[in-house]
């Protein structure tokens, strides 16, 4: 990869990259493709057009010197002539001569309809916002192969770098039993709220906290952003869910191969082929020293007793009865990482992860008691927490996807961990992730076409 991104540096003709979203996330993808070789930053996007100058000069660019515009034609003029567009439209994110377009809003469905747009424009995509991935992916997969392009979602974040761990063990004939990501985790975070969650999460009260997203952080600690990851996960490898909601144990790296095995072997699991989290911190809210606190994870075994062996001999951990090994990587980079899939995508025309069908769904449960007429928030808010579970349960039980919630009205009295289904509430018109939604799940016969 590195000798071909060179030659594109020498040829002049970098990969032109267009971001829209200028989080914490997107931030880091400003100033790794700054530094990084054959791309180039052509346009920058943010609703809010001066975090996109922020983020260019947090990274080293000089925001003044970026060229902001409302037409896409003089976007156009501008990366012929190698500048950077700043802008806070998306259609001129999408629709400028960029070759790869990067989804990084968090927003499930501007985050699917700036997706469906980039493939419909022609171009490949790189999806950050799992969060569109679990409602929408496989429909947005199936539009890009159809259009001979690419979408993927972003290597640096948990789900792909948990599916290339997936993808070495599997392609060298080791079985797969649990696969997953750390977090910090207990039960009580499960009914937390965005008003401390910037706390909880480790920052201080004195910290410069204005810019970083309360619901966002919230949804890390209360299961939902775990539940997303992991369905996402599922949805790639077709590993399940082995109970809804996950067990989510803590445990330290030596810890986990003696759990995530089955019960008959000493293990919690009642199946092999599992997605599963973990918790760095035990109930009472300490932490377990040699965590796993930011890394990914497979436990992996073998049918040959010599391989098992072998493992051992290498020094990878193993559980008591010597037949399942941990292979893991302590820490995924985030947007520092993701231009491996700009590069896959543009080089190489494979993503960096993608979902083969609809393995799980992440159902909406209720924070608290809900009495008609309420409206609810979306991921991370005060009403509603994401658990994964297996798809044939969330179609049977007409379950809601949290994706749906943000804004939808209670319909009838829902119970405090009461999973809502869509007879439950009312949705807001107009939702684009929805309507693709239905034309995934093959409900409504004008399903949109590419170009």
């Amino acid at each position: 990869m590195r000798e071909l991104l060179k030659a594109l540096d020498e040829s002049g003709k970098p990969i032109r990259v267009s971001i829209i979203g200028c989080g914490r996330f997107g931030s880091m993808m400003v100033a790794q493709i700054r530094r990084a070789p054959g791309m180039t930053l052509s346009v920058v996007c943010d609703a809010n057009g001066q975090r996109a100058l922020d983020a260019l000069h947090q990274a080293g660019y000089d925001p003044a010197a970026a060229v902001t515009t409302s037409t896409v034609s003089d976007a156009n003029d501008a990366i012929r002539n190698g500048d950077i567009v700043a802008t806070d439209s998306a259609d001129i994110a999408i629709q400028s001569e960029v070759d790869v377009v990067v989804e990084v809003t968090g927003n499930p469905d501007a985050g699917a309809r700036h997706c469906f747009e980039a493939i419909s424009a022609g171009k490949h995509v790189v999806n950050v916002t799992v969060e569109a991935d679990v409602l929408v992916g496989p429909m947005l997969k199936q539009l890009a192969d159809q259009a001979g392009l690419v979408y993927s979602l972003v290597y640096g974040d948990q789900p792909a770098i948990i599916e290339e761990l997936y993808d070495w063990a599997v392609s060298l004939g080791f079985e797969v039993v649990a696969a997953g990501k750390g977090t910090q985790y207990v039960t009580d975070y499960r009914n937390g709220s965005p008003d401390d969650a910037l706390l909880r999460y480790g920052y201080k009260s004195d910290d410069d906290l204005s810019g970083l997203n309360a619901e966002m952080y919230n949804s890390f600690l209360d299961g939902t952003k775990s539940a997303v990851e992991m369905c996402a996960v599922a949805n790639m490898t077709g590993l399940v869910p082995d109970l809804p909601g996950m067990h989510t144990p803590p445990a330290s790296i030596e810890d986990i191969p003696r759990l995530l095995i089955p019960k008959e072997d000493g293990g919690i699991l009642s199946q092999k082929g599992v997605v599963e989290v973990i918790s760095c911190l035990r109930e009472d809210g300490s932490y377990i020293e040699n965590s796993l606190r930011w890394g990914v994870y497979v436990v992996i075994t073998s049918d040959s007793p010599y391989l098992q062996g072998c493992l051992r001999d290498y020094g990878v951990p193993m559980d008591p009865t010597g037949k399942y090994g941990l292979m893991y990587r302590p820490y995924h980079l985030v947007g520092m990482e993701a231009p491996i899939s700009i590069a896959k995508a543009f080089l190489y025309k494979e993503p960096t992860g993608a979902p083969r069908g609809i393995v799980a769904e992440v159902a909406a449960a209720a924070k608290k008691s809900l009495q008609p007429g309420e409206v609810l928030g979306g991921e991370g808010s005060h009403t509603v927490y994401g658990s994964i579970v297996a798809a044939a349960q969330a179609k049977q039980q007409r379950l809601l996807p949290i994706g749906f919630c943000a804004w939808a009205t209670v319909t009838r009295p829902i119970a405090e961990d009461q999973m809502l289904s869509y007879e439950d509430v009312k949705l807001p018109e107009g939702g684009f992730a929805y309507h693709l939604r239905l034309v995934q799940d093959g409900t409504p016969s004008d399903a949109p076409r590419v170009g």
